[in-house]
């Protein structure tokens, strides 16, 4: 079972933005995609019904599908264009989008928005990065991925683990033990 602990908090406070309209429209993408998945989770992803996992690679396909529209025409979307809301909202798409190809396309246009201050989150930026790595079969960076693996968490190789708090921390993100312990209480782990 393949693991990332996607940290969005949508803020309550109205940013603004000057598509609220997209803006709208994302962040109702985004409730979808976490609504179902809240779902299978409650149940459990090993024991959940054909019907619901299939109910979720609908949305995912379909959200991306829209994304992708979004995006030949607006670019990737700005924290101006959309909101902080509506920029985590398309991040969480992507993150989730069944089609690597359309990951490895954002990836360059999410970097750019983290570089230029554009609304995406130095964790979004890694989670992403490492994502497209290892779908790649390559080390990944910042090891924001892990898998269960007899009932322990277990990172994705990672390339040159020596540095990896360092470049952790260049974006923003805890340690790796830290991680590793929020992980593992998240999932109702022990903490190893």
């Amino acid at each position: 079972m393949r693991l990332s602990l996607l940290i969005t908090l949508f803020s309550f406070q109205c940013i603004a933005a000057s598509n609220s309209e997209l803006q709208k429209e994302l962040v109702s993408m985004a409730k979808a995609d976490q609504e179902v998945r809240n779902k299978i989770a409650s149940i459990g992803w090993k024991k959940a019904p054909s019907d619901l996992l299939e109910k979720l690679r609908l949305i995912d396909a379909r959200n991306t599908d829209r994304l992708n529209e979004i995006v030949k025409k607006y670019s990737w979307v700005t924290e101006d264009l959309v909101g902080k809301k509506g920029v985590s909202a398309a991040f969480l798409i992507v993150q989730h989008s069944p089609d690597y190809k359309f990951q490895e396309e954002m990836l360059p246009l999410l970097e750019q928005s983290f570089l230029n201050g554009e609304g995406v989150t130095g964790q979004e930026f890694a989670l992403l990065t490492d994502r497209v790595l290892v779908h790649q079969n390559k080390p990944q960076l910042y090891g924001t991925q892990l898998n269960i693996l007899n009932g322990e968490l277990v990172f994705d190789p990672i390339l040159d683990k020596e540095s990896v708090n360092k470049r952790r921390a260049e974006v923003g993100l805890p340690s790796l033990e830290e991680y590793k312990k929020v992980v593992a209480e998240a999932y109702g782990m022990p903490v190893k």
